[in-house]
């Protein structure tokens, strides 16, 4: 006898935001939504990180009080919040105004693509909007993957290139026992997307891993300059940077290390991926030997469940794990944390988007959390 259907986490997240819709108009209480239809967007405009990018422009809002982001069926996004936030929301607009910009035709114009309801007055829109099926799944051109001519051209354009403007910071915050978040330190990194799109738009920088690799060390080696340039570090919070191991060695960290304030030392993290931990584990323990010796933290970033026993951060030598949060966590036993390593305060959960995974979260004696539902206070 077969069992009830399965629900998608998209459909939950949709009857959840009806349930808002309804109850509003049933109580009278004011919510603001504004609704992303990414599902407008054509297969030839779309590409599948543009609903991480459409993400990335509501952060904003996603601030303002009583905040939830809902991921619906048909890659649309929602995002509901409770009172008026006019700047937040004109930047949220903002960026999403120019989110498909380098896209090409045929596009949506913004006012079909979002939309935006006050509940409860437009309660029964909302509901329409919902209830519509979405549209078929696309499927995304095939992007041809980079060749050796095209990266050293790359290379080239990012040797002169201002970097700033692909840094992004994000904060990895510790929650108190009064419940609200303060920063532990910041993640400091060159976005590989933003950099992707706007010097190889018709190409999918990480489909060749071998080249991939090699334009994430030159990355690694602009990140560092940028950070070693006067005045950048002055004043600046403990921070963690993604590195590949081969970095660690390079003159450029070399370059870095001698441009760190003192006030900063022994409190900048490497952040390194379990692919280059594994794969050569003698320039691994090289790199990680003379980065402990020069006061460095390190840590694996990019942990998913199923790598979990693979990382036991005693034997490694690392002082932190970045587990990424997916739903296949809550399935393991809490022996699988400890196995890690008994101690909490080396384990950040990232992706903590909604207030539900911080609740999982925190059940099992985490503290340090990156994520949009782990902000710090003001």
């Amino acid at each position: 006898m077969s069992g009830p259907p399965k629900v998608s986490a998209e459909e939950l997240d949709a009857a959840a935001l009806s349930t808002l819709a309804r109850d509003c108009r049933l109580a009278g209480v004011e919510r603001q939504v504004l609704l992303v239809r990414l599902s407008l967007v054509t297969a030839d405009s779309y590409r599948p990180h543009h609903g991480r990018l459409a993400e990335g422009a509501l952060e904003p809002l996603s601030r303002a009080d009583r905040s939830r982001l809902y991921r619906l069926p048909g890659h649309d996004l929602a995002l509901a919040w409770r009172g008026n936030a006019p700047g937040r929301e004109q930047e949220a607009l903002a960026a999403l105004s120019v989110l498909f910009a380098d896209a090409g035709p045929p596009l949506p114009r913004l006012a079909d693509l979002v939309r935006r309801f006050i509940l409860p007055r437009d309660a029964e829109r909302l509901a329409a909007c919902l209830s519509a099926p979405p549209a078929a799944p696309r499927a995304a051109p095939r992007r041809p993957p980079l060749d050796l001519a095209l990266l050293s051209r790359i290379e080239r354009a990012l040797a002169s290139a201002d970097m700033s403007r692909f840094a992004r910071r994000r904060p990895v915050c510790r929650r108190g026992a009064s419940g609200r978040f303060r920063l532990a330190w910041e993640k400091r990194f060159l976005s590989v997307v933003e950099v992707g799109e706007s010097l190889a738009p018709e190409h999918d920088i990480t489909a060749d891993p071998w080249l991939f690799r090699r334009l994430t060390r030159t990355l690694d080696r602009r990140m560092l300059a940028l950070l070693s340039a006067p005045r950048e570090l002055a004043g600046a919070a403990p921070f963690a940077i993604n590195l590949n191991v081969e970095s660690i060695l390079s003159p450029a960290f070399l370059a870095f290390d001698s441009a760190l304030p003192a006030a900063l030392c022994g409190h900048v993290t490497l952040d390194l991926l379990p692919s280059d931990i594994l794969s050569d584990a003698a320039a691994f323990a090289f790199a990680r030997n003379f980065a402990l010796s020069r006061g460095y933290r390190l840590s694996v970033r990019g942990v998913t469940a199923a790598l979990l026993p693979t990382l036991p951060l005693g034997p490694l030598g690392l002082d932190l794990l970045l587990l990424r949060y997916e739903p296949a966590l809550a399935s393991l036993p809490p022996a699988a944390l400890d196995a890690v390593s008994p101690e909490r305060e080396r384990i950040v959960l990232t992706r903590v988007d909604q207030p539900a995974i911080l609740e999982w979260a925190e059940a099992q004696g985490l503290v340090l959390f990156q994520g949009r539902a782990a902000l710090p206070h003001p």
